[in-house]
């Protein structure tokens, strides 16, 4: 993943997974997937859009809403970490396809803060690899 630029308060990142944009859309949307290269545990309600990912281990859990869902396309969703004060956050993906398979814009809202701005861009790019990874099967 390779950061771009992007609008004052959005961290843009930009990169390829090794599989079509359905599949990797489902690998965003599916609790049972997301699991293998994200959260420790993942609930997601396909009525209210809700969903919550948990790491146990680290006493971390991340709660939202999926808002905008277009199939292998677009995925919004807000970003709230229970332990964090902030206003939640908004993250908007394209998958678009590519040569080697998906190519990923994500763009994530942040405050002011350099080092808010900065965990998001490395744990994108530490989930992400993750992700790629488990799709190219190593």
């Amino acid at each position: 993943m390779k950061v771009t630029e992007s609008p004052a308060g959005v961290a843009r990142l930009v990169g390829e997974v090794p599989a079509a944009p359905a599949v990797v859309y489902r690998y965003f949307t599916e609790a049972e997937l997301l699991v293998h290269w994200w959260a420790e545990e993942a609930s997601i309600d396909n009525r209210s859009g809700l969903y919550e990912l948990t790491w146990p281990s680290q006493g971390m859990r991340l709660l939202g809403e999926y808002v905008v869902t277009e199939p292998g396309n677009r995925l919004a969703f807000t970003w709230a970490f229970a332990h964090e004060a902030f206003q939640p956050r908004t993250v908007d993906i394209q998958f678009e396809e590519s040569d080697l398979g998906t190519r990923l814009t994500i763009e994530h809202t942040h405050g002011e803060d350099p080092d808010e701005r900065q965990g998001y861009i490395d744990g994108w790019k530490f989930f992400i690899e993750r992700l790629r990874g488990l799709l190219a099967g190593s």
